[in-house]
This record gives C-alpha cells, sequence and structure tokens, in this order.
C-alpha cells in the first residue's frame, strides 16, 4: 500500500524502480531464453499481477490468469564499441525513465541488447511492488534452470511453487491489535524528528542519485565481530546500535529513530525463503540512552527492541507512522543489513557445468522515497 501510495503521488518519480544489467559472454539461445522466462511467469502469480486504486477506495492487486513475460531484443553488432556503450547507457536511463504503469504494464521487464558474435548486455528491471531484491537471484537462477533443461529437450527439474497467496492469507490471520498497541508503545512520547546535517541545494534538482562506498577493512570488522559475539548481539544489532548514538550526538538528544528494512519472511510459512514475491518492511528503531549508559548496555537493549519487534514486524509503516505524534515525519532515512549480495549471486549463474557462458559486470540499481539510504553489506 505504502509502495502503491507513492506511485499514485508521483509515477515519475522513479522511487520503487528496481534494474539489475549485467553482460553475458558465449553461447545463447534468444528463443530458449524467451521460452524460460514464459515459464517463469506462468509458474509465479505475483508476476501476473496488476494494481488498481479505484475498487471501493480499497486497493487490489488483481492476478491474472495468463500474461506473457516482457522481453526485449535489439541487435546492436554494426555499431562501434564506443557507440555501443552510449547507447547502452542511454537505453537503460530511458528504461528508467519509462518506470511502470502498475495497473497496465507487465511488472518485470528484460532487455537483452546483443554486443557481439557471443557478447550480450541484459537490463533486468522490475517494480519493487511485485517482489524484493531477494526475489532477484531466485528469479534468474529458475529462469536459467528452465534454459538448460529446454535447451537439452528436458522437462525442467523445479521446485514446487509455494504461492504468494499464502504468505497474504498468514497477514489476514494476524493480530493487528495486538501490533498496534506494541507499536504505540514503542513510539510514546517520541515527539521529534531525527534529522542528519543536510546542505540545502539551492533550486529543484530533483532525485540524483550518488553512490558513496566505504571498506572498514579486515581489522575494523574483526572487532565487530569479535564484539557481537562477547554481547551475544548480532552485527546488524550492533550498527544500529553505532548509528543510533552517532544520530543522537548530531541531534543534540539521547534520543532518536530512524528506519530499519526488514526481510519480513515469517518462518511460520513453509519454504517462506523460496516465495518470489514483496515481503520487505520498513520499521522504526528508537535507541534511547542515559548519561551514563554503557555502549554494551544501549546494545542489548537494542537486541532485545530487536527480538521483541520481530512479531509484529510485518505491521505496514504507514500504519505505525499514523500511530506516532509525527505521522509521516517519523522517518527520514533508512538503515538496511544486506546479507544477500545481489551481484555475485547473479555472476555465479554462468558457473554451472552446464553453462555455455559465464556473467560479469552486474550492477543493480534502486530507489527507496527517502533522501539518504546506509547500506552495511557484511563480507
Amino acid at each position: 500500500k505504502g509502495m502503491l501510495f507513492y506511485n499514485l503521488m508521483d509515477s515519475q518519480s522513479g522511487a520503487y524502480f528496481e534494474q539489475a544489467s549485467f553482460d553475458l559472454r558465449g553461447e545463447f539461445n534468444i528463443a530458449a531464453f524467451a521460452a524460460s522466462l514464459d515459464v517463469l511467469v506462468q509458474r509465479h502469480t505475483v508476476l501476473r499481477t496488476n494494481f488498481y486504486s479505484g475498487w471501493k477506495d480499497e486497493p487490489l492487486q488483481v492476478v491474472y490468469r495468463n500474461k506473457r513475460s516482457e522481453l526485449y531484443v535489439e541487435d546492436l553488432r554494426d555499431m562501434e564499441d564506443e557507440q555501443q556503450n552510449e547507447y547502452i547507457l542511454e537505453f537503460t536511463r530511458q528504461d528508467k525513465q519509462r518506470g511502470f504503469d502498475l495497473a497496465q504494464d507487465v511488472l518485470m521487464r528484460v532487455a537483452v541488447l546483443r554486443t557481439g558474435e557471443e557478447s550480450y548486455r541484459f537490463v533486468w528491471s522490475f517494480h519493487h511492488i511485485v517482489m524484493d531484491g531477494w526475489c532477484l537471484s531466485l528469479v534468474t537462477n529458475e529462469v536459467f534452470a528452465s534454459y538448460f533443461a529446454i535447451l537439452a529437450h528436458k522437462q525442467p527439474e523445479l521446485a514446487p511453487v509455494t504461492p504468494y497467496s499464502q504468505y497474504i492469507e498468514w497477514l489476514e490471520q494476524q493480530d493487528r491489535q495486538a501490533a498496534s498497541s506494541y507499536w504505540s508503545k514503542v513510539l510514546e512520547g517520541y515527539e521529534e524528528q531525527s534529522r542528519l546535517p543536510q546542505a540545502k541545494i539551492q533550486g529543484k534538482t530533483g532525485y540524483q542519485a550518488e553512490r558513496l562506498d566505504f571498506d572498514l577493512g579486515a581489522e575494523l570488522t574483526a572487532g565487530i565481530q569479535r564484539i557481537a559475539k562477547r554481547y551475544q548481539v548480532t552485527i546488524n544489532t550492533l550498527m544500529q546500535t553505532v548509528w543510533g548514538l552517532l544520530l543522537q550526538k548530531y541531534n543534540g538528544t539521547d534520543d532518536v529513530v530512524f528506519g530499519s528494512v526488514v526481510s519480513g519472511r515469517p518462518a511460520d510459512i513453509p519454504n517462506v525463503e523460496h516465495i518470489i514475491g514483496l515481503f520487505i518492511n520498513t520499521i522504526p528503531v528508537r535507541i534511547r540512552s542515559q548519561v551514563d549508559s554503557v555502549f554494551s548496555d544501549v546494545m542489548k537493549q537494542t537486541q532485545e527492541q530487536s527480538i521483541a519487534s520481530h512479531v509484529y514486524d510485518t505491521y505496514p509503516l504507514y500504519e505505525i507512522q499514523g500511530l506516532s505524534e509525527l505521522k509521516q515525519d517519523l522517518i527520514n532515512h533508512i538503515l538496511i543489513f544486506e546479507n544477500y549480495p545481489v551481484e555475485e549471486q547473479i555472476e555465479q549463474l554462468g558457473s554451472s557445468e552446464a553453462s555455455s557462458f559465464t556473467i560479469t559486470g552486474a550492477e543493480s540499481v534502486e530507489q527507496t522515497n527517502y533522501d539518504f539510504n546506509v547500506v552495511v553489506l557484511p563480507g
């Protein structure tokens, strides 16, 4: 509902548009790939859905019995290298700009740009509303498993599908009243937004993403792991605590809230880690300390909050915001702890024995509706 709301407010914003691109080198059969993409879309209901907002004021996700996948193929072999590179950059930019019409478009599309006799550039785009980043490797693994089976004239051996509707049914059985009371209590008495220092930019420039990468190095990483182990907390908890204390310093307060992204896949549903669909949610993390607080105590408190909120972490963020004094202003940035490097998983696709190609240069782009995202990648 939150993503649909942002889309209806500004369908051109690019928020929640997801795009992964990679290079494939080697023998590649486009007809077999198109067939395997169709198999994927037929198997997973969520990839045959659209979203309507006008039915009795309730948004609906409608599942179609039949919907073809969307594959675009273009041959760029008659272009010089430099011209090809420019064309691919522009194509990728325009694909993002095109976005998705949630009520009409196929909400996942693949473009294959042929760059040489045995080289291709893939641009794989989807709207976050149908699936989360975790699904991208599930989807690509399945498509290529079908692809190799089709080439070998065999039936693809794919695991039975657990439909996304099982999760929707599970969600509808949750105790909304208990979740509402829990989050009201977590946010009780919190009245001032935690902000980060930011520059005032003259004139409206729109969304311009910039990515800054920092490597913590082996020594500091080992130290982080040691402390987490000593106090029996997760590295995510340690990072959240550090971030919370930093925010406290910037805001001259001992009480801050920021957003944290949770995977949202309930262990009660068998095979949940293989379901293709949207599960993630953003929940508030509140970090409080006293003048004489010891870091390890604040960290343990954060871990306890994390365990307690886990039961309620599928409660929608817009509902949680509604319970707070600050409403929409409760959260202005998010911290994401990612256990799965999507790019690496895509590049491993070409490393199986059946493979006649290799995959390199994988990169993924995503945009949220926050001005600032902190992403922690362990490893």
